[in-house]
């Protein structure tokens, strides 16, 4: 049996975007096995995936050791760097895997040397294309789309309960991701009171999600709204969006996990970072219209100057979305 192992140790975003790479071997390779390494971050969102059979967590250099002893008592053959980090190399080289590519990319503080180069420019397509230039595997890029694991068995019916719970407080189910971990990359609290606001006045409670940190944030939130930040997992996000009109959300790794519901229609809040790279493809992009964006170097911008790009974009040009594609019909 073939064994491969997708080392993707970047951000949340970052590995729902990877996981067509696993389906596309598993379903075009017979008799081959797929082992993902991820931050211990990303693993509730791999859980329960038809395409990955184990999951790696990497969770601090200490337990290092331990994770390749790990790989390599499951006899991994091969391995596909995806993050491109030389660590990550190192890691699939220690667990005796066959190394498909090699990443050189070191991070010092806030700086990455020898980075990966991108293969496509958009992010899912990027990752698949290892598939292509490793594997020699045709696919659809057209018919790329992630998916992450799905909910813990019985929880389909906690939330199906819940849904019809709310129901009862809210004309339409509407799902926002209110920020992200980068202050940078976040909306204007005040702009946020003033869509929420307006949602009210449309008979609408929107549904904040986020973690538990979230909580308190979200409730400083203009207008009636109902907050489960920590309430549900991340796997929980899809099922819970399949009764949802429509949702919108920051530049975060949620963003991605809602765009794996097709038939979603996500509006997203962009103001670094880059959509033609990041956004899902059901998503209707706001971003800021300034000059410097999207910019790269987004991390090193002087926080003062840094919020401007966020918060140049107003409530009026999301409601104006809003009423361009009828979300409120």
């Amino acid at each position: 049996m073939q064994k491969i192992l997708i080392v993707n140790r970047l951000g949340i975003g970052d590995v729902v975007l990877t996981t067509p790479l696993a389906q596309i071997i598993k379903e075009k390779l017979k008799d081959v096995k797929i082992g993902f390494l991820v931050a211990s971050k990303s693993i509730d969102i791999l859980k329960n995936h038809p395409y990955i059979d184990e999951i790696f967590a990497y969770k601090n250099k200490q337990e290092k050791k331990q994770i390749i002893n790990e790989i390599k008592e499951k006899e991994y053959t091969e391995a596909i760097i995806v993050d491109g980090r030389l660590s990550s190399t190192i890691i699939a080289w220690k667990a005796k895997c066959k190394l498909l590519n090699k990443g050189f990319c070191v991070s010092i503080n806030k700086k990455h040397f020898f980075e990966r180069k991108n293969l496509a420019q958009k992010a899912i397509d990027d990752f698949a294309m290892y598939a292509k230039t490793l594997l020699n595997i045709d696919y659809d890029k057209n018919e790329l789309y992630p998916l992450i694991g799905k909910c813990d068995s019985g929880k389909e019916k906690i939330i199906k309960s819940w849904v019809e719970s709310i129901k009862k407080e809210t004309k339409d189910i509407v799902l926002i991701v209110p920020r992200t971990a980068a202050d940078i990359k976040n909306w204007n609290i005040h702009e946020l009171g003033k869509l929420n606001s307006y949602l009210n006045l449309e008979g609408i409670k929107p549904v904040y999600i986020g973690s538990p940190n979230d909580y308190e944030y979200i409730e400083k939130i203009a207008g009636e709204k109902i907050n489960i930040a920590g309430k549900f997992a991340l796997r929980d996000i899809p099922e819970i969006a399949k009764y949802a009109k429509w949702a919108l959300s920051m530049c975060t790794g949620p963003l991605h996990i809602l765009g794996t519901v097709k038939s979603l229609p996500i509006i997203a809040i962009y103001g670094p970072s880059d959509p033609k790279r990041w956004a899902p493809k059901s998503s209707i992009v706001v971003q800021s219209n300034l000059e410097c964006v999207p910019c790269f170097n987004w991390a090193k911008c002087d926080k003062e100057l840094g919020q401007r790009c966020m918060d140049e974009i107003t409530f009026e040009r999301v409601k104006s979305v809003i009423e361009e594609y009828n979300l409120l019909k």
